[in-house]
């Protein structure tokens, strides 16, 4: 694979990932649901409940990092394969670094306060920041 076409997929899979984070955070929502959550214990609870789905990204930051090391010991001929590889890892981690915001997007939907809404949209970057290319590898 060339460096160009590994860095445009590269790319796409932050872009998708921005794009969700934007939806959330700004799409405007009807105000007929209803505020289960404003103003209450079970806010607290639900954002509390958001925060836990962190751990839920603990595996597949682990297998992110094996095959990073892994590139460091790979043979030319194999880079190719751990090149899918990687992206496969990626795209799988990115997917559960997405997990506290969409519980911000579900606690929108309940009527859940923009803060705790910011503040797990805010893990969710956090996580995906975790994600990057290292610049060793182009």
């Amino acid at each position: 694979m060339q460096a160009g076409s590994l860095r445009l997929r590269s790319a796409a899979q932050w872009w998708l990932a921005a794009l969700v984070l934007a939806a959330i955070l700004f799409v405007p929502l009807p105000d007929t649901f209803p505020a289960l959550l404003q103003h209450s214990v079970a806010g607290l609870v639900f954002f509390v409940t958001g925060l836990l789905t962190v751990f839920f990204s603990r595996s597949p930051f682990n297998t992110f990092k094996a095959v990073l090391v892994e590139f460091s010991v790979a043979l030319p001929q194999r880079l190719p394969r751990l090149w899918q590889t990687y992206f496969l890892v990626r795209r799988r981690a990115l997917l559960a670094a997405m997990l506290p915001a969409a519980m911000a997007f579900a606690g929108r939907l309940l009527g859940l306060e923009q803060t705790p809404v910011l503040l797990l949209v805010l893990t969710s970057l956090l996580l995906l920041w975790l994600y990057r290319t290292p610049r060793q590898l182009w």
